[in-house]
């Protein structure tokens, strides 16, 4: 029975994670940066230092870049093929929470925490992208809970696991997964040693054998790095990791907020689990005793608040960044979920009927959301936003789906049917991801140039040499996994070619006008991209002089045919 359980837990999240994984189109986001640079990598670029566009892009580790080359050599190249590793990484996560919920004896909690992990919208809609958390936050969750199990048995072989779990996450998003799992734990050393001696728990994380196996793992690449890219040192430690952290990385590209810019995106984090979340945190009885469970949640609860006090007081701010919040907080509320269970009676009776009512108060406010959009004013606004007029009508189907998953879940919860309940509850998360990607294919020409690669690909020659008018990511990356094998970029302006192109410029990648003149002279077929918003600076130029235009949503492609336009 209780591998039936697991099962379907893992099933619904299996649905919510992978169901229709490539409909959307690679975005002109990180998606499209990250992609293509597994995708030099798999047409026989560089292992040890990836490339962007032809040049040298080290903002992150190479683990999701390989995955991704891995992917597309296996299953071709496309977006669910570039999506597929984060996504399993969510998956496996789900999967991990099972497995630890065996491990200490609380499956209950593991199963509770694996389905909010697996379906939370917010979650979930991250894990279905192309970003280097879902991965980190697998390989960092899973050192994370190694270490607790060799502090709690006393084990150095958990230890050591544990090194080369946070190893892996350090070759997915850099030191930073090794300074903050160090930051847990010396806060488990000053504040709550339990029945250790500080100066043996100290000994115990200072075990020769796991650092050595953390330097075995994690530092190949980084002395290759060193060696084979000059200034690596610089940008990748000091820049990249302490500049980001203080607000001081060169170029300025991220992003800022207040101190409690993460309490709304934790919201959208859990999502439809809030109403249950808060009900468990407030009802659900304490963590009263020294089981091997018990332990683990204070460990959990304990490394969701330093988390986000830590990025908190970070210069620089992203959603993604407290992805493990979630878990953890599911991990610590699972644990008291399960521990009011077992008391039985009336208490245990009353916490799942609790559950029940917020699953239920769920469903009424995805009603009244949706029905407020059937008001003038914010139906005129979401239409102004964007949202086609199609998706609109499709709202009803996706609030009626959403509503009934949750009515439905909250029925099972106050019958007292728990897994079946959560699971149920689970499924609204299918509903919302499968009404997102529909989304996402409808607006196409807002998020990706999908379009505009199809169009210009029946107009062009094969051999067409591709610019673009100053800007580059998060506007025509895309251009690179649909047809276009480098662009390059006429006075550039890009922020992500920064470093490349001062590192490199031999490789053309950031060029000046004199380059576009020149090829126009030689009657080379050309193409330039140019952003709506850059026409006026592009008109100015005068590089637009004689060439022929194609017109999409938001952007112009300029393009001259060359000597082929004679024949």
């Amino acid at each position: 029975m209780a591998l039936a359980l697991d099962g379907l837990v893992l099933l619904v999240v299996g649905l919510s994670l992978f169901w229709n994984l490539g409909a959307a189109p690679i975005r002109d986001t990180n998606e499209a940066l990250y992609a293509a640079i597994a995708l030099a990598m798999t047409h026989g670029g560089s292992w040890i230092i990836p490339h962007l566009n032809g040049v040298p892009y080290i903002e992150k580790p190479p683990l999701l870049y390989w995955l991704m080359s891995l992917s597309f050599d296996a299953f071709g190249v496309g977006g669910w093929q570039a999506r597929l590793p984060d996504a399993a990484a969510a998956w496996l996560t789900a999967a991990g929470c099972i497995a630890f919920g065996r491990a200490v004896a609380a499956p209950i909690a593991g199963r509770f925490a694996a389905l909010v992990t697996g379906t939370a919208l917010g979650y979930v809609l991250i894990a279905r992208t192309m970003l280097f958390d879902p991965l980190m936050v697998f390989f960092w969750l899973s050192a994370l809970a190694m270490l607790t199990l060799a502090v709690q048995r006393r084990q150095r072989g958990w230890l050591r696991a544990a090194a080369v779990a946070v190893a892996l996450a350090t070759l997915t998003k850099g030191p930073v997964a090794l300074l903050l799992l160090g930051l847990i734990a010396v806060v488990h050393l000053v504040a709550a040693p339990g029945d250790w001696k500080r100066g043996t728990l100290l000994r115990f994380y200072l075990d020769p054998w796991a650092w050595a196996l953390f330097l075995l793992t994690a530092a190949p690449w980084h002395l290759a790095a060193m060696q084979t890219l000059p200034g690596f040192t610089w940008f990748f430690f000091v820049n990249e990791t302490i500049g980001r952290f203080l607000g001081t990385r060169i170029p300025d590209d991220f992003h800022h907020g207040p101190w409690w810019y993460y309490g709304p995106k934790l919201l959208i984090g859990f999502f439809q689990w809030t109403p249950l979340v808060l009900l468990l945190a407030w009802f659900a009885p304490r963590l009263d005793n020294a089981q091997a469970a018990t332990f683990s949640a204070r460990w959990a609860r304990n490394t969701a608040l330093v988390l986000t006090v830590f990025y908190s007081s970070a210069g620089d701010k992203g959603a993604y960044y407290l992805l493990p919040v979630v878990p953890l907080v599911a991990w610590w509320l699972g644990v008291r979920l399960q521990q009011g269970l077992q008391q039985g009676g009336l208490a245990a009776q009353r916490l799942q009927a609790r559950l029940g009512l917020g699953a239920a108060a769920f469903a009424v406010a995805a009603v009244v959301l949706w029905a407020a959009t059937l008001t003038s004013h914010l139906h005129a606004e979401l239409l102004r936003s964007g949202l086609p007029p199609a998706q609109f009508d499709w709202l009803p189907l996706v609030v009626g789906g959403v509503a009934l998953a949750a009515l439905a879940g909250a029925i099972l919860l106050r019958s007292a049917r728990l897994h079946g309940g959560l699971a149920v509850f689970g499924l609204s998360a299918v509903v919302m991801t499968q009404f997102s990607a529909h989304l996402a294919v409808a607006k196409t020409a807002d998020l990706s140039q999908k379009q505009v690669a199809a169009s210009m690909e029946r107009l062009l020659p094969a051999q067409t040499q591709w610019f673009s008018w100053q800007t580059f990511e998060d506007h025509d990356a895309s251009l690179l996994l649909y047809g276009v094998r480098h662009l390059q970029v006429i006075d550039s302006q890009s922020k992500d070619l920064w470093f490349g192109c001062q590192q490199a410029p031999w490789t053309h990648t950031c060029v000046s006008a004199q380059t576009l003149r020149q090829a126009l002279a030689e009657g080379r077929p050309v193409a330039v991209w140019v952003s709506r918003n850059r026409l006026p600076a592009w008109w100015r130029s005068g590089l637009a002089q004689g060439m022929q235009t194609q017109a999409f949503k938001d952007s112009v492609v300029f393009f001259s045919l060359g000597d082929t336009e004679a024949e």
